[in-house]
């Protein structure tokens, strides 16, 4: 598992390292965004179920990616921390841009979820889950369900129907508590690695 999350990311991150060489690490971003957050909701408004279920594949591989990122970043991975040109913490600015960054990955969790959400709801003809009141933008509906699972406040106006919609909404919820474990986890050991490095400066 840790080799595959490995290999994944080193392919990813040496992807986007190309296009940041030759276009900018703005762009490079922008290309992030929009191949794992903007174009599976846009394959979720072609007509198309087949579209429906690419968006989801994307958007779990996505999720699963998230997750190994997460892990490797608070645990560290050798081969993983050479090959993608990690930074040693060093200072607070450097610790702001990994909360930073750990909060992009929070939201991307958020989004990505809510694509499988919309997807499977499309599929399955609506009945992948129940829906109290629902909008005129599906999409919002299930982003707004996103938001309420993940932070577990579950208001029960949108339930999930179908077994698979519950594997999906119990994995969103593991992923949100477990990010949050691992993210003060992250903190508290930089905060020491920093205070550390002061004291022997001194």
């Amino acid at each position: 598992m840790i080799k595959l999350w490995v290999s994944i990311l080193n392919i990813l991150s040496a992807f986007e390292y190309y296009i940041a060489d030759r276009l900018g690490e703005l762009f490079s971003t922008l290309v992030h965004f929009f191949i794992f957050w903007i174009f599976p909701i846009i394959l979720l408004y072609l007509p198309s179920k087949v579209f429906s279920i690419i968006a989801i594949a994307i958007a779990s591989f996505y999720v699963y990616v998230l997750i190994g990122d997460i892990i490797l970043s608070v645990f560290g991975h050798e081969n993983l921390e050479k090959k993608r040109g990690m930074i040693d913490i060093s200072n607070v600015h450097e610790m702001r841009s990994e909360i930073v960054g750990a909060l992009v990955k929070y939201v991307g969790g958020i989004i990505s979820f809510a694509t499988i959400y919309t997807g499977l709801q499309k599929i399955f003809d609506g009945q992948a889950f129940v829906i109290a009141t629902p909008s005129s933008v599906p999409h919002f509906d299930f982003f707004y369900f996103s938001l309420i699972t993940i932070t577990t406040v579950g208001y029960g106006d949108i339930t999930a129907a179908l077994w698979l919609s519950k594997m999906y909404v119990m994995a969103e919820v593991l992923f949100g508590a477990g990010f949050v474990i691992l993210l003060f986890t992250m903190l508290i050991s930089l905060y020491i690695d920093i205070q550390r490095k002061k004291k022997y400066k001194d």
